[in-house]
């Protein structure tokens, strides 16, 4: 069972870099039983007026988008699964696509030293000298 989400006034920002989804056990990319093509996930932060979740989203084809960027998401349905004595949502999308620049500061600060001007914390977690 398919349930279609209606995401007006749901606003959507990119979290991770989007990765090919694999086989556990062989490692070959998973395909598309309708199309063919090779599935990718997003990881998404939507947010609206009662607050925010995180959510992994499924779609065919590597969708270009940046970590921090504004994103439109198509036609996201969820699938509730069960495996043995586990269960859960997968979440599927027609397309992800960017919307905006990413937001300024996210990955790398704004000012681009590569240092976090609140904590002195460069790229790799340590305080600077």
């Amino acid at each position: 069972m398919k349930l279609t989400i209606d995401t007006t006034g749901v606003t959507f920002f990119c979290t991770r870099t989007p990765e090919a989804r694999t086989d556990r056990d062989t490692g070959a990319a998973r395909m598309d039983r309708e199309t063919g093509g090779p599935l990718w996930q997003v990881q998404v932060a939507a947010l609206d007026a009662t607050g925010g979740e995180v959510l992994a989203i499924t779609v065919v084809g590597q969708p270009q988008v940046a970590v921090g960027s504004p994103v439109a998401v198509e036609r996201l349905v969820a699938i509730p699964w069960t495996q043995g004595d586990r269960s859960g949502v997968a979440y599927r999308a027609a397309s992800i696509r960017s919307t905006g620049t990413p937001i300024a500061g996210v990955i790398t600060p704004a000012d681009g030293t590569g240092t976090d001007r609140q904590s002195g914390s460069g790229p790799t977690g340590r305080r600077a000298a």
